[in-house]
């Protein structure tokens, strides 16, 4: 695992904690422009978000435009290991690519909604 993964392992951990504070959370694809992707969440999408999670230099996703997700656990992962390897593989996923996978509520935990980025970055409003 180099820096960079290093430093992605640790945003994805400080956006789960802030959302695993609330008792529930619901997400919205805000805008896909070019090869940046925003992704917004509160506890209701009829208000301003709580959060807001950038993705840039976006290779594919595979999202609703919104969704709800369960709190109790991880709402986004970093995919690894042989995971990461059969999505690479099953999507075309270049080297250099991070996938993250979104947990919506009642899906699978194989399932899931998938980002194949190079960075992602987050704000807390």
């Amino acid at each position: 695992m180099n820096i960079e993964q290093v430093e992605i392992k640790l945003i994805v951990e400080q956006i789960n904690n802030f959302i695993q504070k609330n008792f529930w959370f619901d997400f919205s694809v805000d805008s896909y422009i070019n090869d940046r992707l925003t992704i917004t969440g509160g506890l209701s999408l009829s208000y301003p978000p709580m959060i807001e999670i950038y993705f840039s230099e976006v290779l594919f996703t595979l999202v609703h435009t919104t969704w709800h997700t369960d709190t109790s656990k991880s709402v986004i992962t970093l995919l690894e290991g042989e995971e990461a390897k059969i999505i690479n593989r099953m999507f075309g996923i270049e080297v250099g690519y991070q996938v993250f996978r979104f947990a919506p509520e009642d899906c699978p935990n194989e399932l899931g909604y998938l980002v194949a980025a190079k960075k992602i970055t987050y704000k807390i409003n």
